[in-house]
C-alpha cells in the first residue's frame, strides 16, 4: 500500500505543536467531541459519578457503531432468606428489547404474574421461603386450593420452585429469576416517579372485563356525575335506578361490584342478600356482573366471586 506523505507530515505537524504547548507550560488542547455517536446524541453532565459517565459514553458509542437505536447496562445484588442474586447486564440493544412486545413475549410475562394474587405471591417468596399453609395463613387466602391456582402458573414459568431442603410445600424465588423480577419493579418505579410525569394509574380495565372498547373510556369526572346521578347512597350503597346507556352500565357495575370481598367465594345465596341491600332488581345486576365480567361463577352456580381487579 503506497504512503500517504501528506498525511504522515500533517500528524508530525500537530505532534510538534503539542510538544511546543507542553514545553510552553501550556495543556494540550482537549479534542472535539461529536455531537452524535450514530442518531444517539452524545449527552454530558448526566450524572456526577465519572465513572457512571464513562459507562454512559460507551453506551452512546456503542449506539452508533452497530446503528441501536438505543443500550442499556444495569446491574444489582439482593439477598433473603440466605439466597443472594447479583447480576450484570452490559450493554443490551433497546431494539432487542423492543421486540419482545413485538413476538407478544411481553404480554404473556406480564399476565403470568399481573394479578395481585401472584404479585402477592411473589412479594411473600422474595422476602423468604414459605410453605402453601404459611401463606393461606398469613395473606388472607381461604383454602389451599386458591394458592396452588396461582402457583401453577409461577411454577410453569420457573419463577418460583420447591426448596428440598425444608418442609414439603416449601417454596422460594428462584435466584436466577429474581433480577427479572427486582428489574421490573425498577421500571415500574420510573414510571411512576412525580418527578417526570403525575399520570393516573387507576384508570385500568377490569381483569375480567370481555368487551373492551370506547365504553371504557370514561374519564374521573364523568365517573364522578354518573355515581351521583345514579346512587341515592354511598354509605350504605343504594341504588336509585339502575343506567340504560352501556357506559353508564360500566361506572356502576363497578362500584357495586366494590361491595365483594377479593378473593372470597360467595353462595347464590350470599349474593342476592348482598345486592339486595343495594337494588331491587338484583337478578337483572347479578347477571349483569357476570356478562361484563366483574364477577365469575362455578357452572353450577354454587359458588360466585370477584374478578382480582375491578
Amino acid at each position: 500500500m503506497p504512503r500517504d506523505f501528506g498525511r504522515e507530515i500533517d500528524e508530525l505537524k500537530r505532534q510538534i505543536d503539542e510538544l511546543a504547548r507542553l514545553f510552553a507550560g501550556k495543556q494540550p488542547e482537549p479534542k472535539e467531541k461529536p455531537e452524535y455517536a450514530g442518531e444517539v446524541k452524545k449527552m454530558e453532565k448526566m450524572h456526577p459519578d465519572p465513572a457512571i459517565m464513562s459507562i454512559l459514553d460507551r453506551l452512546e458509542d456503542t449506539c452508533g457503531e452497530s446503528g441501536d437505536t438505543g443500550r442499556i447496562t444495569y446491574l444489582g445484588v439482593f439477598t433473603s432468606g440466605g439466597r443472594q442474586s447479583n447480576w450484570v447486564q452490559n450493554g443490551v440493544s433497546a431494539d432487542e428489547l423492543l421486540k419482545l412486545i413485538e413476538d407478544n413475549t411481553a404480554e404473556k410475562v406480564l399476565r403470568c404474574i399481573g394479578s395481585s394474587d401472584r404479585l402477592n405471591i411473589l412479594l411473600a417468596l422474595l422476602k423468604q421461603p414459605m410453605t402453601v399453609a404459611a401463606l393461606v395463613e398469613r395473606h388472607g387466602y381461604n383454602t389451599t386450593g386458591q394458592v396452588y391456582h396461582h402457583l401453577k402458573p409461577l411454577l410453569a414459568a420457573d419463577l418460583i420452585t420447591e426448596d428440598k431442603n425444608a418442609a414439603k410445600g416449601t417454596y422460594f424465588v428462584n435466584p436466577h429469576r429474581v433480577q427479572g423480577i427486582i428489574m421490573l419493579l425498577a421500571g415500574i418505579h420510573d414510571l411512576v416517579d412525580v418527578r417526570y410525569t403525575k399520570g393516573d394509574w387507576s384508570a385500568e380495565i377490569h381483569s375480567g372485563a370481555k368487551m373492551v372498547d370506547e365504553r371504557y373510556m370514561t374519564t374521573a369526572e364523568e365517573e364522578e356525575r354518573i355515581i351521583k346521578t345514579y346512587f341515592a347512597s354511598l354509605e350504605p350503597l343504594t341504588l336509585k335506578k339502575f343506567p340504560l346507556k352501556e357506559k353508564r352500565k360500566l361506572v356502576i357495575l363497578r362500584v357495586i361490584a366494590g361491595q365483594f370481598e377479593c378473593k372470597k367465594r360467595y353462595s347464590e345465596k350470599e349474593i342476592n342478600q348482598i345486592l339486595k341491600g343495594i337494588c331491587e332488581d338484583y337478578v337483572t345486576v347479578r347477571r349483569y356482573l357476570i356478562e361484563y365480567g366483574f364477577m365469575e361463577r362455578t357452572r353450577d352456580c354454587s359458588e360466585y366471586w370477584r374478578s382480582d381487579e375491578i
